[in-house]
C-alpha cells in the first residue's frame, strides 16, 4: 500500500510517499510551516514530492497542530455546555478545574438517570426546548453531558441533541458518545472543547480540499489521533479533540517503523521543542489520565510524551559577556535572511562598528500575525506593528520606530501573543557554519556569531562549540530526568530537580575536559538504547548517548519520521464495559453490567462476564468501523478484576469491579 503522510510541525511541514508493504520511503519533502494558512505549507510540501508517485497513492494521512494551537491560543467557535443532572454547586466548588467556564455560562438541566422511579427525576424536555429556542441562538455548537449516563446508555444526551437540532440545526456533541469514563466534569470539559474545535477542523479540511484540487488529486483523507492511530476524515470532523498532540504521536509511530528497537527512549528534536517517549515491548507508553494542554484537562488518551524547550531554533542570548541557551524559539538568522537578504547588510553594519551593547543588538523583529483588534494595544505597540509591515527591523531600528531607547525597549506582550517574533542566533545558525545543514543564508549566521565574538571577546569557533555544548547539556539533563521518572514512577520534587540539574551539568562539563574527574567519576548508565528522530538529533544525540553509556539509533529518514508515522498509522479503537456489585434500583441479582444499551443484572458473575465481553467486543468493532476501518477487523479482549482483601484470612475478598476492554484493529 502506497500512502502519503504529512505532518505540520511548529517549524516545518514534512511530507513523504511511503510504501507500507516494502517499508520504503519513495519520496519526501520538507518546507516551512505557514501558521497563518496551513494550506500553503502543505501544498508546498506536496509539490516537493515525486508527482508521478503522488498519483499512485491510495490515501493521504495528516497530523495537524490545529487543535493544539487552538487550545493554547484560546481560539475556536462559540459553544454552549449543557449539564444534565449535574448540580451547579458541585461545579462551582471545582472553580474552573478542567477548563470549564464559570457556572453562569453553563446551562444546567435537572434529571438523574440513576433514579428509575419518579417523574420528577426526569428532565423537563418542554422547558428545555423553550430555553434552547430563546437562549442558545448565538452559539455555533452545543455540548451535552449527562450525569450517570451508564444507566440508560446516554439516552438523555440523545434526547437533548434531538431537540437542539430541531430548534437550531447546529452541531451537537454528546459527552457519553466521546468517552464513557466517570468524572462528569472532565467529560464536560472534553465535550465542550470538542464543540469549540468543530469549525476549526471544518476550515482545515476546506483548505486541504483546495490543495488537493489544485494538484488534481482525489484521495481518501485520514487523520492521526492523539495515540498515534488514525481515523477517517468523517470521524475527525466530529471529533477534532482526538487530534490533540497528534504530531508528537505521529513521530513516535514513525520512529518505531524506522527502527528495530523494541525497548527504547525515542527523542524527537525539532525546531522548537524536544519530545521524548518510552517504548516497551514495541508499544509506546500511553497516558491513562488524559491529555492536559493549556487550561484544558481532557479525557483524550494519547502517547505519554515529555516535552522540553530545546530545538534547532532555541534562542542564543548573552549576559555579562557569557552566552546561554534560552527556552524560547526565535527564527534563525539564516532562515530569516534567506527571505529578507537586506538583513545581512544590517548585520554587517552592526559588526563593522565593533561595539558591544547590553541589549541583543544582533536580533531582529518580524511581524508574524497582524492583530484583528489593534486598538487594544498601546500607541508604541501599534507603531511597531505598522513599521514591521514593511519587513524585519534590527533591534535598534525597532526601538527607534517606537520612539524609545533600545535599552528600555519592551516587546513582551506582542511576542507572547504571537503578533511578532524575534530573529536571532540559534543552534541552526551554527549548523550552517559547520556545514551540518546549509539550506539557508550562511552569511547571516556568520555575522550573528561575529557579533557574539565582539560581546564575549571569545573566538567564533569557541562560541559555536559552546552553543552545541549548551544544547547537548540540556538534552543530557532532561534525558536523565526522564529516565529517573520512569525508574521511580514519579517526577522529582523541585528541590531534587534543582540538585539533579547541578549534578548533570557537572557530569557533562567534566566529561568534556581532560582530567575532569579527579577522584570520583559520576555518571548515569541507561539500560535501553535511544532512537533519534528530527533533523537536529544526528548532531546532538550521539555524544549524549555516549555519556549515558548506551547506543543512539538514528535512522536514515529520521528527519521525516513524523510524516512516516502519519502514513503508516492504523485504525485502532477501544471500548470498556464494567461489572459492579448490583446497586441498580430497577434490577435484580448480584452483579450489574453497564456500558451497553441498558443496565443488565445477573445472579452469577460468569453470566455477567460473558455479557460484558459480548458488549465490549461488539462496540469496539463498531467503533473501529465508525473510525473508517474496512475489511478484516480483529478484536481482542482484556479483563481487569479488582478485589479488596478483607481481614480474616487468605481468600477472603470483597468484589469491587471488573473492567472488560475490547480493542479492535484493522488487519
Amino acid at each position: 500500500m502506497i500512502a502519503i503522510g504529512i505532518d505540520t510541525g511548529g517549524t516545518c511541514t514534512d511530507a513523504v510517499i511511503y510504501d507500507a508493504a516494502s517499508h520504503q520511503v519513495l519520496s519526501y519533502g520538507k518546507t516551512l510551516t505557514t501558521k497563518k494558512d496551513l494550506k500553503v505549507g502543505i501544498l508546498g510540501a506536496l509539490r516537493c514530492l515525486d508527482q508521478e508517485l503522488l498519483k499512485k497513492a491510495e490515501h493521504i494521512s495528516l497530523s495537524t497542530t490545529l487543535a493544539t494551537n487552538a487550545c493554547v491560543e484560546g481560539k475556536g467557535g462559540r459553544a454552549k455546555l449543557v449539564f444534565i443532572g449535574v448540580k451547579p454547586a458541585f461545579v462551582e466548588k471545582m472553580q474552573g478545574t478542567y477548563g470549564l467556564p464559570p457556572v453562569s455560562e453553563i446551562y444546567f438541566l435537572p434529571g438523574d438517570a440513576s433514579e428509575t422511579v419518579g417523574e420528577e427525576k426526569k428532565p423537563d424536555w418542554e422547558r428545555f426546548r423553550a430555553d434552547v429556542r430563546e437562549m442558545f441562538c448565538e452559539f455555533d455548537s452545543v455540548a451535552v453531558v449527562q450525569m450517570n449516563p451508564k444507566y440508560n446508555d446516554g439516552k438523555y444526551e440523545l434526547l437533548a441533541e434531538k431537540i437542539i437540532k430541531e430548534e437550531l440545526d447546529v452541531p451537537c456533541v454528546r459527552g457519553y458518545d466521546l468517552y464513557q469514563e466517570i468524572n462528569v466534569q472532565k467529560r464536560g470539559a472534553t465535550a465542550l472543547l470538542n464543540a469549540r474545535l468543530l469549525p476549526v477542523m471544518n476550515a482545515f479540511f476546506a483548505s486541504i480540499d483546495r490543495s488537493l484540487e489544485e494538484l488534481g488529486l482525489k484521495l481518501p483523507i485520514l487523520v492521526v489521533k492523539s495515540d498515534g492511530s488514525i481515523m477517517s476524515r468523517e470521524y475527525a470532523v466530529s471529533r477534532p479533540v482526538e487530534t490533540l498532540l497528534c504530531g508528537p504521536a505521529a513521530s513516535i509511530i514513525g520512529a518505531m517503523e524506522l527502527s528495530s528497537q523494541k525497548d527504547a527512549l525515542i527523542v524527537d528534536m525539532g525546531g522548537t521543542t524536544s519530545d521524548v517517549a518510552l517504548v516497551k515491548n514495541g508499544a509506546p507508553i500511553t497516558s491513562a489520565a488524559g491529555i492536559s494542554i493549556g487550561e484544558w484537562q481532557t479525557m483524550v488518551k494519547g502517547v505519554t510524551i515529555d516535552t522540553f524547550a530545546l530545538g534547532g531554533d532555541s534562542a542564543v542570548e548573552y549576559e555579562d559577556n557569557q552566552i546561554y541557551l534560552d527556552k524560547r524559539r526565535v527564527v534563525p538568522l539564516c532562515m530569516a535572511a534567506a527571505k529578507h537578504p537586506e538583513m545581512v547588510t544590517k548585520l554587517h553594519n552592526l559588526v563593522s562598528t565593533y561595539a558591544a551593547y547590553s541589549y541583543p543588538a544582533n536580533q531582529f523583529f518580524m511581524l508574524l500575525n497582524e492583530p484583528e483588534n489593534i486598538e487594544k494595544y498601546t500607541a508604541g505597540e501599534r507603531k511597531l506593528v505598522e513599521a514591521l509591515a514593511n519587513g524585519p527591523l534590527i533591534f535598534e531600528e525597532a526601538a527607534e520606530a517606537v520612539g524609545v531607547s533600545p535599552y528600555i525597549f519592551k516587546t513582551k506582550r506582542l511576542e507572547d501573543e504571537g503578533v511578532i517574533i524575534r530573529c536571532g542566533v540559534t543552534p541552526t545558525d551554527v549548523m550552517h557554519l559547520y556545514g551540518d545543514y546549509t539550506d539557508y543564508n550562511v552569511q547571516a549566521s556568520k555575522m550573528g556569531i561575529d557579533y557574539l565574538h565582539i560581546v564575549t571577546r571569545k573566538p567564533a569557533e569557541e562560541i559555536c562549540q559552546s552553543i552545541y555544548d549548551l544544547a547537548k547539556c540540556r538534552l543530557y539533563d532532561n534525558l536523565v530526568r526522564i529516565f529517573m521518572k520512569y525508574e521511580t514512577g514519579k517526577e522529582p520534587s523541585p528541590a531534587n530537580r534543582a540538585a539533579m540539574e547541578k549534578l548533570t551539568r557537572y557530569i557533562f562539563e567534566s566529561s568534556r575536559q581532560k582530567g575532569g574527574f579527579q577522584f570520583l567519576k559520576a555518571d548515569f548508565a541507561a539500560k535501553i538504547n535511544l532512537i533519534g528522530i528530527g533533523a537536529p538529533t544526528r548532531i546532538f544525540l550521539k555524544d549524549v548517548s555516549d555519556l549515558l553509556g548506551t547506543a543512539a539509533d538514528i535512522p536514515e529518514y529520521a528527519k521525516v519520521a513524523n510524516a512516516i508515522g502519519a502514513a503508516v498509522g492504523s485504525i485502532v479503537s477501544e471500548y470498556a464495559v464494567k461489572i459492579e456489585p448490583c446497586a441498580y434500583k430497577g434490577g435484580f441479582g448480584n452483579f450489574m453490567v453497564t456500558g451497553g444499551a441498558e443496565v443488565v443484572t445477573f445472579e452469577y458473575y460468569d453470566q455477567a462476564l460473558d455479557e460484558a465481553k459480548r458488549i465490549a467486543e461488539e462496540r469496539a468493532y463498531q467503533k473501529a468501523v465508525d473510525q473508517g476501518a474496512e475489511g478484516s477487523i480483529k478484536v481482542e479482549l482484556a479483563v481487569f478484576e479488582d478485589y479488596y482483601d478483607l481481614a480474616g484470612g487468605e481468600g477472603t475478598r470483597l468484589f469491587l469491579e471488573t473492567k472488560v476492554i475490547g480493542k479492535a484493529a484493522a488487519e
